[in-house]
């Protein structure tokens, strides 16, 4: 059985674009970030752009963790939270408005006036079709049964479909593209520097390092996180949720538990009892 590290080391080498943690490291370069959007969003001005790359944020009514794979925030205060999805998990629209509820909740302090929010954008990068419909890109705003009156609230939910048609799509999206279904990047430019900075990334002294400990980094903050405010029911969320996301990197059922064990102190009959909490909720 891999030990944890030998796993982190073994999950580094096989990291492309499409891994979550090098996606986080690579988009969370505030000139690769700014480029993407700009590509997403022609329209507006991404000079100056706050990144934060797997945000956590923490919310006084919900009990699941917030992880952002992206945000990015401009200078009028708009949010832009990007997520990579390469599994149809079934559930982009309630994704959706979970995430546009967890950034507007981190918004306003309490009392303020709700005028003050920002507009949100959640943008989501799919490595299949979601609803089966061939667009790849569509842009999701609140809208009147009848009519085509917007509402206006402020959200904006942007699906990318690599899967998607191509034909109206600028060079430097395709290229993007083209790293979500593992292909080489030919089109615009901002694919093929993606490709040669995870490169040299990955064989940078330091990459190896910096890599392994943001992979374990944000669980184990979550972990702590619940243990010290003694939130049974945010456990009951947190750790099935990271029992997934070790499921889909590939991590069997030993391994899993030997990773409960020994990264969260649990006992042998607690982890399993979260194992199959989380196999009830797959």
């Amino acid at each position: 059985m891999l030990s944890q590290k030998e796993a982190l080391r073994q999950k580094f080498a096989q990291a492309d674009f499409t891994d979550d943690v090098m996606f986080g490291l690579i988009m969370s370069q505030p000139g690769i970030c700014k480029r993407f959007l700009q590509a997403v969003l022609p329209a507006y001005d991404f000079d100056h752009i706050k990144v934060t790359p797997q945000k956590y944020l923490k919310t006084s009514y919900v009990t699941r963790a917030g992880r952002l794979d992206l945000l990015c925030t401009d200078e009028n205060g708009t949010q832009f939270n990007v997520e990579l999805q390469m599994v149809d998990e079934h559930n982009l629209a309630k994704r959706s408005r979970y995430y546009h509820a967890l950034l507007a909740n981190n918004m306003l302090a309490p009392g303020e006036d709700y005028q003050n929010l920002k507009e949100t954008y959640v943008i989501f990068l799919c490595g299949f079709d979601p609803f089966g419909l061939g667009w790849a890109v569509t842009d999701y705003q609140m809208t009147a049964n009848h009519g085509k009156h917007i509402l206006g609230d402020g959200t904006h939910t942007l699906i990318l479909n690599a899967k998607g048609d191509w034909r109206k799509v600028n060079d430097e999206l395709k290229g993007i593209f083209q790293l979500v279904l593992k292909q080489r990047a030919t089109y615009g430019h901002l694919g093929l520097e993606i490709a040669r900075n995870i490169k040299d990334f990955k064989e940078s002294k330091a990459g190896g390092g910096k890599y392994m400990a943001l992979a374990g980094e944000f669980w184990q903050n979550v972990w702590e996180d619940a243990r010290e405010e003694g939130r049974e029911e945010g456990r009951k969320e947190m750790v099935p949720l990271l029992i997934k996301t070790l499921m889909d990197s590939g991590k069997q059922e030993p391994e899993i538990m030997t990773y409960l064990e020994t990264e969260l102190g649990l006992s042998k009959d607690e982890a399993q009892e979260y194992y199959q909490l989380a196999m009830t909720k797959a």
